[in-house]
């Protein structure tokens, strides 16, 4: 694989648009819910890690020409676990802000799924060693963590009468997919590696903007209802 020092360098902007977004959402789920807010915390943060080990390799392609194929490999090993740990944290948020769910179990579903591909991916290496499918099998999790993810807070923002933010949550999805059927192009040229970068950045900078918004509005609307249920307590 040939990457350009300014391709290598670019590829930064998305990690950093994501890093934002993830911890946006991160912050929105711990002022309503602390333990959910852990998991997402934590989600967040093996987002980023992941996002960082694909962006430093291939800087580290860029300048040396040497492939330290481990931290091409650290992207899913990190963004599984991380999306299906805050998939968790955005279902029991949303169940908190009903008043319907307790986060007493908030860690137990996203760590026994972990656990299942996990083993999965484990096997496969040991058994297919010379084969990719334990990355196959870390990308599926990521992938359908992924697409719930985006579910929840399209959702979310759509209850709160966010439409430019579920817009926005859409496009990210959307384009997240489009990045991933551009990527099993064969021949990964130069050119059509600075379209997916330039989509990359687009998608994660939408989804960093409409957490921002997302996050703003809830903690608005969570202050007016402490405001509202203190007056009412005051003049009964």
């Amino acid at each position: 694989m040939e990457y350009t020092l300014s391709l290598a360098l670019v590829d930064f902007i998305p990690v950093i648009f994501s890093a934002v977004g993830v911890f946006l959402i991160a912050r929105m789920i711990a002022r309503l819910d602390a333990m959910s807010g852990q998991v997402a915390y934590l989600a967040a943060g093996l987002i980023t890690l992941g996002g960082l080990s694909k962006a430093v390799w291939k800087l580290i392609i860029a300048t040396t020409g040497n492939d330290f194929a481990v931290l091409d490999n650290l992207l899913f090993v990190f963004l599984g676990p991380g999306f299906t740990l805050l998939a968790g944290a955005l279902w029991h948020f949303r169940g908190a802000l009903a008043g319907k769910v307790s986060s007493q179990r908030v860690w137990l579903r996203p760590f026994i799924i972990i656990a299942l591909f996990g083993i999965g991916a484990i096997i496969a290496r040991f058994v297919q060693p010379q084969e990719r499918y334990w990355v196959f099998t870390l990308l599926a999790l990521t992938t359908l963590a992924n697409l719930a993810v985006g579910i929840l807070l399209i959702r979310q923002a759509m209850q709160q009468r966010l439409t430019l933010a579920a817009g926005l949550f859409l496009f990210n999805l959307i384009a997240v997919f489009a990045l991933s059927g551009l990527a099993r192009v064969p021949e990964q040229t130069i050119a059509l590696q600075w379209v997916e970068e330039t989509i990359n950045a687009f998608a994660q900078g939408a989804f960093a903007f409409a957490a921002w918004q997302l996050s703003r509005e809830t903690a608005v609307g969570k202050e007016f209802a402490a405001e509202v249920t203190e007056n009412t307590e005051v003049f009964t």
